[in-house]
């Protein structure tokens, strides 16, 4: 949230970038007495590397001036500048002289001369206005490799000076092979963000890294969607791109897209959703099995000799009763389930994180126009508590999608995860009250009253921050404090012991009857043979 260092990323402006970028170019150009647009040039081939590019021009200076196109080329001396004409439109010298300053221009590397309308042709249609950004401009010439840097670019207008600035920029934000660099993906924001810790990975890696942008977007590093923990990258883009979709439709009472209208659409395309509409996978061998024609089977022989249900993934013979009887499963029902309370809970924490936002907004707004109203102090407390109010909202929301990827099958787990998020809402509920209102009576007049409960705030911000890392953290690990095999299909507001069958809370990871001594010894004094 802060603008730190020493944490695993720094926010800055684009300002403050250009002149990062600026630094560099002065170093090499100190360093090896070149000039800075020769420095502009070598850095912007060699990614940005000032270690590599070091490098090469202590082992072989002539070889990477020469590779950069920055080996000077001497120019004809017998010709006339009369005579000369620009390389692309063939008009001649004189000619431009008579037309607004428009005068021929070449590298300092080499002879070729082009009239200043051709170049900002040039420059635009193969560099500026190409989203793919190259290492290195060479002249117009088709065979000439001479290096266009901003030596040469001064001469040409103002416009196309800023145009090349930019064009650096990028090069240095998408080309940089040494900082871990990328722009804030909300709409209209000019901020950029720093990664200083590039194998910050560990044991996280395929989960979110959240950054917090300075506009107040907060994002995923590795995949730029919006912050989704606690699910990983792959679970968000299914569920933000594919399943929402499919669920608003369903919701809205649109059909979905059945397998027949996909296969009639999709006759000489082999598209992600016929794909997942047309095979399952094998719960014994874990392999994808082709339904074909056979949609209208029950179960689904496959290669390894396994049987199973395609609707529900069981087993043949866990539908089979002890008369020998199928009987139906359920799952229909069961997913219809968790469905709607998926998008319940996904357009209800929606309209939550909205108001946090809103507020968040409204506080930054109140400062700029009551400047001095409160210390720095006192913002910095409101503004994280804001703001972490907003992430408290965004984990909410995406917990309703680990619902829909990762509890279907498992009630037990199921009621777990909706007491912890109810729980977490109510905590987060009673936070957002006591900080409005203590927004409320902070003002120079009540100072003092403030400072009574800005510890309090303090800590409060602190209890919510921990509470929801572990939140977050138990989702990761799978639920495991739910322990329960032989109850997996009871819900509600207890969960049963396999031991003594007590029915437990879900505050207690272990059974309270079975760790109690008292309870115990009173149980097996009851056992008396007498």
């Amino acid at each position: 949230m802060e603008n730190d260092r020493e944490g695993p990323y720094s926010v800055l402006t684009r300002d403050e970038l250009k002149e990062k970028m600026k630094k560099q170019i002065a170093e090499i150009s100190e360093i090896f007495s070149l000039s800075k647009s020769d420095a502009t040039v070598l850095l912007m081939f060699l990614r940005w590397d000032s270690d590599r590019v070091s490098d090469c021009l202590v082992e072989n200076m002539e070889k990477v001036l020469s590779e950069s196109g920055l080996k000077p080329v001497v120019a004809n001396p017998n010709q006339e500048l009369s005579n000369t004409s620009c390389g692309i439109c063939f008009k001649t010298c004189d000619e431009y002289y008579l037309e607004d300053d428009d005068y021929l221009i070449s590298t300092p590397y080499c002879s070729h001369m082009f009239c200043k309308t051709c170049w900002r042709k040039y420059l635009g249609t193969n560099f500026y206005l190409v989203e793919k950004n190259q290492t290195r401009i060479s002249c117009p010439h088709r065979a000439c490799q001479a290096a266009v840097g901003p030596d040469t670019i001064q001469k040409l207008t103002v416009r196309d000076e800023e145009m090349y600035v930019e064009y650096v920029l990028r090069s240095y934000l998408e080309g940089n092979k040494v900082l871990e660099i990328k722009e804030c993906p909300a709409r209209n924001c000019n901020y950029v963000i720093e990664f200083h810790q590039k194998n910050y990975d560990g044991d996280e890696e395929d989960y979110s890294l959240n950054v917090v942008c300075l506009c107040g977007h907060i994002f995923c590093w590795r995949c730029m969607l919006e912050s989704h923990k606690p699910v990983t990258c792959n679970n968000a883009s299914d569920w933000l791109f594919r399943d929402l979709k499919s669920l608003s439709k369903l919701v809205s009472g649109k059909k979905p897209l059945s397998l027949s209208s996909i296969k009639t659409t999709s006759q000489k395309t082999c598209s992600l959703p016929l794909i997942k509409a047309t095979t399952n996978t094998c719960p014994h061998c874990f392999r994808r099995v082709d339904l074909g024609t056979k949609q209208y089977l029950r179960f689904l022989t496959c290669a390894c000799g396994g049987r199973f249900c395609w609707k529900c993934m069981q087993s043949e013979e866990d539908h089979k009763t002890e008369s020998g009887i199928y009987k139906l499963c359920n799952v229909l029902e069961r997913r219809a389930e968790v469905e709607n309370s998926c998008m319940e809970h996904w357009r209800a924490s929606k309209v939550s994180m909205k108001k946090a936002k809103s507020d968040l907004q409204a506080f930054e707004k109140f400062n700029i126009e009551n400047p001095g109203y409160l210390s720095e102090k006192d913002m910095t407390i409101i503004r994280k508590g804001l703001m972490l109010i907003v992430q408290c909202r965004q984990v909410l929301k995406w917990s309703c999608v680990y619902d829909y990827f990762h509890t279907e099958y498992e009630m037990s787990k199921r009621e777990y995860l909706r007491f912890l998020q109810a729980n977490a809402t109510s905590l987060v509920e009673s936070y957002s009250k006591t900080l409005n209102e203590e927004i409320e009576k902070a003002s120079p007049a009540t100072s003092e009253k403030f400072c009574c409960v800005k510890h309090k705030v303090t800590i409060d911000t602190i209890n919510i921050g921990n509470y929801f890392y572990h939140f977050i953290k138990t989702l990761r690990e799978g639920l495991d404090d739910v322990k329960v095999k032989s109850y997996t299909d009871y819900g509600g507001l207890f969960w049963l012991c396999d031991r003594c069958t007590f029915g437990n809370t879900w505050f207690h990871k272990e059974c309270t009857m079975c760790s109690d001594d008292i309870a115990a010894h009173v149980e097996l004094s009851g056992l008396s043979l007498n």
